[in-house]
């Protein structure tokens, strides 16, 4: 890196990034699929996002949050298939920025250390969200918790304190029922859930290193694991808060959010295993490595 100058190291940097974004738009023209999530489009598949993500891994924040804003922009207009909303480009374009700045503070951690702290936050999780279920559970807080009864004149002062929140703040719902199914569902099933997404980090990372890790060539695959997969699901959270009052009005948010984000972290570990690939090949090659942050 020494031996280019401040303005021809952004120049290149930026002609990648572009070079890296035309890749991504033809595969998005020609390779894109959707999920299907309560019949409509639940989840969009695209190679493409291979080529959109490395700009953050390769160059920082900044490109990360152009190459992906623009992934997102250019790609509707080229291909489009329904209303652009503007606030699904600024959420992916936050998390490009998300994706250079936690690849940029991962990078060099120590393996270990951060196995342990996944791990550690993955039993925390896992320990809440039991412990809630099995406070709601004693309370009675069931499907059925509100029928028959008066919202506003029910007694929490015996309950645990998650059964007291969550009663405490359906009661006064049109349909307090539905209200708190999907809250019981983000303080057991959420926490549950994102327990088993740390846990799914580490697995990954070891399946991975089987296949990846030569000569110590990819041990920053797990800090790639967690920057990719973490962002992916930052992107795919903020968005459903997005396109479920338009798409799924009728459907608790937490249950629109659980498919979305369970499709988000599948597709996400492919992207992994490709993008690590690329990653390895820019810095095996001279004339590229010097371009990486």
């Amino acid at each position: 890196m020494s031996n280019l100058s401040k303005s021809s190291l952004h120049t290149r940097r930026i002609t990648i990034t572009a070079i890296l974004l035309s890749i991504a738009l033809v595969l998005r023209f020609a390779a894109t699929f959707y999920l299907p999530i309560y019949g409509a489009n639940g989840h969009r598949i695209n190679p493409g996002t291979i080529f959109a993500i490395l700009p953050a891994i390769l160059f920082g924040p900044v490109y990360g949050a152009i190459a992906a804003g623009l992934f997102d922009l250019l790609g509707f207009f080229l291909l489009s298939t329904g209303t652009f909303l503007p606030w699904m480009t600024v959420v992916v374009t936050v998390g490009g920025l998300l994706r250079g700045f936690l690849w940029r503070g991962l990078q060099g951690r120590s393996r270990l250390v951060l196995r342990i702290c996944i791990l550690t936050f993955a039993v925390i999780l896992l320990a809440f969200g039991l412990a809630n279920m099995a406070f709601l559970s004693a309370d009675g807080l069931g499907a059925t918790f509100y029928d028959g009864l008066d919202p506003e004149a029910i007694d929490t002062s015996n309950m645990h304190f998650i059964s007291r929140v969550l009663v405490e703040r359906t009661q006064g719902a049109s349909s307090p029922n539905d209200a708190l199914a999907g809250m019981r569902a983000a303080v057991t099933w959420g926490f549950l859930a994102a327990a088993g997404f740390a846990l799914l980090l580490i697995g990954i990372e070891l399946a991975f290193s089987k296949w990846l890790v030569k000569e110590g060539q990819f041990e920053k695959l797990l800090p790639l694991t967690v920057t990719i997969l973490v962002s992916g699901l930052f992107v795919s959270t903020l968005n459903t808060f997005v396109l479920q009052p338009i798409f799924w009005p009728a459907i608790p948010i937490v249950t629109v959010w659980i498919p979305r984000a369970v499709a988000s972290l599948l597709v996400d570990t492919v992207y992994v295993y490709f993008v690590a690939v690329l990653l390895g090949l820019f810095e095996r090659t001279p004339g590229l490595k010097q371009l990486v942050e």
